[in-house]
């Protein structure tokens, strides 16, 4: 009896558990129904979002056709009045016809449009044989005359001329009364616009044409910074070389250079110029023209051709603080100041670490080969022994990085600790000689007494 008042009991207590966990699941339950009305809801809300995009793409392709449908009457229209100015030029450009007469002599008033002076002259004109038929006595029509610049009206000829570039545009204005004053119309009508739109927005952009830049120049007697216009790629130095006599800072890329320019402009901000950026492709003597008269230059950027001497170098001011120097196939290097960064093929070469002989205040010195490593060359015993000559008369210079192959890494190390690098004001002269991470495990380290400290980057 008692055992089984003792399963009853136990009995009793699966059964409390089991209704514990019925209840538990039915909260399990709720929670899911919750759970899957609100699914529900976004369900409904992404399918209302759909149905809204839908009607927006509809909308939009609507809208798409619309646009085809407007181009293509606008394609339309511009070939009508394109079609309907060239008959107007050729109605205006086509001569008069002559007069004729039974018996009577045939006179024609022609104007001389090419003289200088636009003269009027009269002549008299008499029907040639080839003019007269054979028999008959009559005239042939006059063959047509070839239509040529002379023959535009005065709204065309300025089309024509604006589309010239700025410098031909004023040798042309030299050639006749009327084209000069077609010229004078066209500098008049940019002035104008420059004005409206310094009237609008307050300061005005970057010249945009040549003919921009002059008129600026002209308005800006001490403008500071030269800059090519932004719509052009080739505007010739010469409009605004001689004009220019307060700038500061240069940028010569998108000018035509040529050394007379050049030279002008050098000689006319020589106390003035602080910073000046040169293009690829510059020469030696373009350099040479320029960098003479600059005396208070302090930061060059430019990209010497690649046969350069390096005898340009040789011409670099005392003020220079900072020379950036690109290769063709190198990237801008920004060293700091009293600092040279020489990027390219074959940077390290004789005439450009001589010449950086007298670079007295030297700090830092960056030599970059941009080639693979296994298409460098190995260096000549006179490269570096050039490397070890310039380290010894550069006698601030304390930090060498060179990116080249292992053998000509190794090899200046060598050179380098063999050199008696000499004292700087009473102390012995360390220099960190800095190699890529790469190489730095294949290099044969210096005695720990060594003025010539390895270190790696990247």
């Amino acid at each position: 009896m008692t055992g089984l008042k003792g399963e009853v009991t136990t009995l009793k207590g699966e059964v409390t558990t089991l209704e514990g966990d019925n209840a538990v699941l039915k909260g399990e339950v709720t929670t899911l129904k919750g759970e899957v009305t609100t699914l529900k809801g976004d369900n409904a809300t992404l399918k209302g979002d759909n149905t809204t995009l839908r009607q927006e793409v509809v909308h939009l392709r609507e809208e798409v056709v619309r646009l085809r449908q407007a181009v293509l009457e606008e394609r339309t229209t511009r070939q009508v009045v394109v079609e309907d100015l060239r008959q107007e030029v050729r109605r205006r450009a086509a001569p008069s016809g002559r007069s004729q007469g039974d018996g009577e002599e045939v006179v024609s008033l022609k104007a001389d449009t090419c003289d200088k002076c636009d003269a009027t002259t009269s002549c008299d004109v008499t029907p040639t044989t080839e003019e007269m038929g054979p028999a008959s006595g009559k005239l042939r029509p006059p063959a047509p005359r070839e239509t040529n610049i002379y023959h535009l009206d005065t709204e065309l000829l300025k089309m024509v001329l604006s589309k010239m570039d700025c410098r031909d545009m004023f040798r042309a204005r030299r050639v006749c009364r009327r084209w000069r004053s077609a010229v004078d119309d066209i500098v008049s009508d940019c002035r104008r616009e420059l004005t409206d739109q310094k009237t609008r927005g307050g300061e005005v952009s970057t010249p945009a044409t040549g003919l921009e830049l002059v008129l600026k120049v002209q308005d800006q007697p001490k403008m500071t910074e030269l800059q090519a216009p932004t719509a052009e790629t080739d505007t010739d130095l010469r409009l605004v070389a001689a004009t220019c006599h307060s700038l500061e800072k240069a940028n010569l890329h998108g000018f035509k250079l040529r050394v007379s320019a050049l030279r002008r402009m050098a000689h006319a901000n020589a106390s003035s110029l602080r910073e000046l950026t040169l293009p690829a492709g510059i020469s030696d003597w373009q350099l040479e023209a320029l960098l003479e008269p600059l005396k208070a230059l302090e930061r060059l950027d430019v990209s010497p051709p690649v046969d350069s001497s390096g005898k340009w170098l040789r011409l670099l001011p005392k003020s220079l603080k900072r020379l950036d120097i690109t290769g063709e196939k190198g990237r801008r290097v920004l060293v700091d100041l009293k600092g040279v960064g020489v990027v390219g093929s074959g940077v390290i070469c004789d005439p450009v670490l001589s010449a950086l002989h007298g670079c007295s205040q030297l700090d830092t010195l960056m030599l970059y080969d941009t080639r693979p490593l296994t298409d460098i060359p190995a260096l000549t015993q006179s490269e570096v022994a050039a490397v070890s000559r310039m380290a010894v008369t550069c006698r601030k210079l304390k930090t060498l990085c060179i990116e080249s192959s292992t053998e000509n890494c190794q090899a200046v190390l060598t050179a380098l600790h063999e050199t008696d690098l000499g004292c700087d004001s009473g102390l012995s002269r360390t220099i960190e000689l800095w190699v890529p991470k790469s190489l730095n495990d294949k290099l044969t380290k210096p005695p720990k007494r060594s003025k010539i400290c390895l270190k790696y980057f990247g």
